[in-house]
Protein backbone atom coordinates (compact mmCIF):
# COMPACT_ATOMS: atom_id res chain seq x y z
CA UNK A 1 0.00 0.00 0.00
CA UNK A 2 1.30 3.47 -0.91
CA UNK A 3 2.09 5.81 1.93
CA UNK A 4 0.25 9.15 2.16
CA UNK A 5 3.63 10.81 2.85
CA UNK A 6 6.59 11.06 0.50
CA UNK A 7 10.26 11.88 0.98
CA UNK A 8 11.73 14.74 -1.00
CA UNK A 9 13.42 12.17 -3.26
CA UNK A 10 10.15 10.31 -3.90
CA UNK A 11 8.40 13.62 -4.58
CA UNK A 12 11.16 14.65 -6.99
CA UNK A 13 10.79 11.37 -8.87
CA UNK A 14 7.01 11.79 -9.04
CA UNK A 15 7.31 15.38 -10.33
CA UNK A 16 10.22 14.67 -12.66
CA UNK A 17 12.46 17.26 -11.01
CA UNK A 18 15.54 17.21 -8.81
CA UNK A 19 15.35 16.62 -5.07
CA UNK A 20 16.85 20.10 -4.57
CA UNK A 21 14.02 21.62 -6.60
CA UNK A 22 11.51 19.95 -4.25
CA UNK A 23 13.43 21.33 -1.25
CA UNK A 24 13.35 24.79 -2.87
CA UNK A 25 9.58 24.52 -3.47
CA UNK A 26 9.15 23.63 0.21
CA UNK A 27 11.39 26.47 1.39
CA UNK A 28 9.51 29.00 -0.79
CA UNK A 29 6.18 27.81 0.59
CA UNK A 30 5.00 26.53 -2.81
CA UNK A 31 4.77 22.95 -1.54
CA UNK A 32 3.43 22.10 1.91
CA UNK A 33 5.46 19.73 4.04
CA UNK A 34 5.92 18.44 7.56
CA UNK A 35 9.17 17.84 9.36
CA UNK A 36 10.09 14.48 10.79
CA UNK A 37 13.30 15.22 12.64
CA UNK A 38 15.44 17.01 10.07
CA UNK A 39 13.61 15.49 7.10
CA UNK A 40 10.78 16.96 5.07
CA UNK A 41 7.75 14.82 4.29
CA UNK A 42 5.30 15.83 1.61
CA UNK A 43 1.71 14.64 1.50
CA UNK A 44 1.13 12.69 -1.73
CA UNK A 45 -1.98 14.76 -2.49
CA UNK A 46 0.05 18.01 -2.22
CA UNK A 47 2.62 16.65 -4.68
CA UNK A 48 -0.16 15.61 -7.06
CA UNK A 49 -1.61 19.11 -6.80
CA UNK A 50 1.68 20.45 -8.19
CA UNK A 51 1.24 18.14 -11.19
CA UNK A 52 -2.43 18.95 -11.72
CA UNK A 53 -3.47 22.01 -9.77
CA UNK A 54 -7.16 22.79 -9.76
CA UNK A 55 -7.90 26.20 -11.19
CA UNK A 56 -10.97 28.26 -10.44
CA UNK A 57 -13.20 29.23 -13.35
CA UNK A 58 -11.67 32.72 -13.45
CA UNK A 59 -8.12 31.36 -13.29
CA UNK A 60 -8.81 28.93 -16.13
CA UNK A 61 -10.46 31.68 -18.21
CA UNK A 62 -7.39 33.86 -17.69
CA UNK A 63 -5.18 30.91 -18.67
CA UNK A 64 -7.12 30.48 -21.93
CA UNK A 65 -6.77 34.17 -22.77
CA UNK A 66 -3.06 34.12 -22.02
CA UNK A 67 -2.53 30.95 -24.07
CA UNK A 68 -4.05 32.86 -26.98
CA UNK A 69 -1.26 35.42 -26.57
CA UNK A 70 1.30 32.78 -27.53
CA UNK A 71 0.57 33.20 -31.24
CA UNK A 72 1.21 36.96 -31.36
CA UNK A 73 4.16 36.56 -28.97
CA UNK A 74 5.83 33.91 -31.14
CA UNK A 75 5.16 35.82 -34.37
CA UNK A 76 6.34 39.24 -33.17
CA UNK A 77 7.93 39.01 -29.70
CA UNK A 78 9.40 42.51 -29.62
CA UNK A 79 6.07 44.21 -30.39
CA UNK A 80 4.16 42.17 -27.79
CA UNK A 81 6.80 42.63 -25.09
CA UNK A 82 7.08 46.35 -25.88
CA UNK A 83 3.32 46.78 -25.52
CA UNK A 84 3.36 44.98 -22.17
CA UNK A 85 6.28 47.16 -21.00
CA UNK A 86 4.41 50.31 -22.06
CA UNK A 87 1.31 49.17 -20.16
CA UNK A 88 3.42 48.64 -17.04
CA UNK A 89 5.04 52.07 -17.37
CA UNK A 90 1.60 53.64 -17.80
CA UNK A 91 -0.10 51.74 -14.95
CA UNK A 92 2.64 51.64 -12.30
CA UNK A 93 2.41 55.33 -11.30
CA UNK A 94 -1.36 54.89 -10.76
CA UNK A 95 -0.87 52.28 -8.02
CA UNK A 96 0.39 52.67 -4.48
CA UNK A 97 4.10 51.85 -4.48
CA UNK A 98 3.65 49.31 -1.69
CA UNK A 99 0.38 47.87 -3.06
CA UNK A 100 -0.11 44.36 -4.39
CA UNK A 101 -0.90 45.49 -7.94
CA UNK A 102 2.34 47.49 -8.11
CA UNK A 103 4.22 44.47 -6.78
CA UNK A 104 2.80 42.24 -9.50
CA UNK A 105 3.59 44.84 -12.17
CA UNK A 106 7.20 45.02 -10.94
CA UNK A 107 7.39 41.22 -11.09
CA UNK A 108 6.05 41.31 -14.63
CA UNK A 109 8.70 43.88 -15.55
CA UNK A 110 11.42 41.50 -14.35
CA UNK A 111 9.86 38.60 -16.25
CA UNK A 112 9.59 40.66 -19.44
CA UNK A 113 13.22 41.71 -19.04
CA UNK A 114 14.18 38.02 -18.70
CA UNK A 115 12.96 37.19 -22.19
CA UNK A 116 10.35 35.29 -24.13
CA UNK A 117 10.91 31.88 -22.50
CA UNK A 118 10.22 33.25 -19.01
CA UNK A 119 7.16 35.11 -20.27
CA UNK A 120 5.79 31.95 -21.89
CA UNK A 121 6.32 29.99 -18.65
CA UNK A 122 4.07 32.42 -16.78
CA UNK A 123 1.50 32.71 -19.58
CA UNK A 124 0.87 28.95 -19.55
CA UNK A 125 1.88 28.04 -15.98
CA UNK A 126 -0.79 26.40 -13.82
CA UNK A 127 1.00 27.11 -10.55
CA UNK A 128 -0.48 29.58 -8.08
CA UNK A 129 2.12 32.28 -8.71
CA UNK A 130 1.55 32.25 -12.48
CA UNK A 131 -2.21 32.41 -11.90
CA UNK A 132 -1.78 35.42 -9.61
CA UNK A 133 0.45 37.18 -12.10
CA UNK A 134 -2.04 36.60 -14.91
CA UNK A 135 -4.73 38.31 -12.82
CA UNK A 136 -2.50 41.41 -13.05
CA UNK A 137 -1.45 40.97 -16.66
CA UNK A 138 0.27 43.73 -18.63
CA UNK A 139 -0.91 42.25 -21.95
CA UNK A 140 -4.09 44.32 -22.31
CA UNK A 141 -4.65 45.28 -25.92
CA UNK A 142 -2.35 42.65 -27.42
CA UNK A 143 -5.14 40.32 -28.57
CA UNK A 144 -7.49 41.83 -31.15
CA UNK A 145 -11.00 42.16 -29.68
CA UNK A 146 -12.47 39.62 -32.13
CA UNK A 147 -9.88 37.03 -31.10
CA UNK A 148 -10.51 37.78 -27.44
CA UNK A 149 -14.26 37.22 -27.90
CA UNK A 150 -13.67 33.95 -29.77
CA UNK A 151 -11.37 32.68 -27.00
CA UNK A 152 -13.96 33.56 -24.36
CA UNK A 153 -16.70 31.85 -26.37
CA UNK A 154 -14.58 28.71 -26.74
CA UNK A 155 -13.78 28.81 -23.04
CA UNK A 156 -17.47 29.05 -22.07
CA UNK A 157 -18.23 26.06 -24.28
CA UNK A 158 -15.32 24.08 -22.83
CA UNK A 159 -16.17 25.01 -19.24
CA UNK A 160 -19.80 24.00 -19.74
CA UNK A 161 -18.80 20.61 -21.12
CA UNK A 162 -16.20 19.96 -18.43
CA UNK A 163 -18.29 21.10 -15.48
CA UNK A 164 -21.85 19.96 -16.19
CA UNK A 165 -23.47 18.00 -13.40
CA UNK A 166 -23.45 14.26 -13.99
Amino acid sequence: MESDWLTTGETASMLGVSRQHVVDLCDRGELSFSRVGTHRRIRRSDAQQVLEPELTREQEKSLWLHRALLGPLMIDPSTVLDQAQQNIERWLPKHRADGMAAGYLRQWKQILDSGVDDVVAVLVGTDEHSSELRQNSPFAGVLPEDDRRRVLSSFREHWGQEHTAA
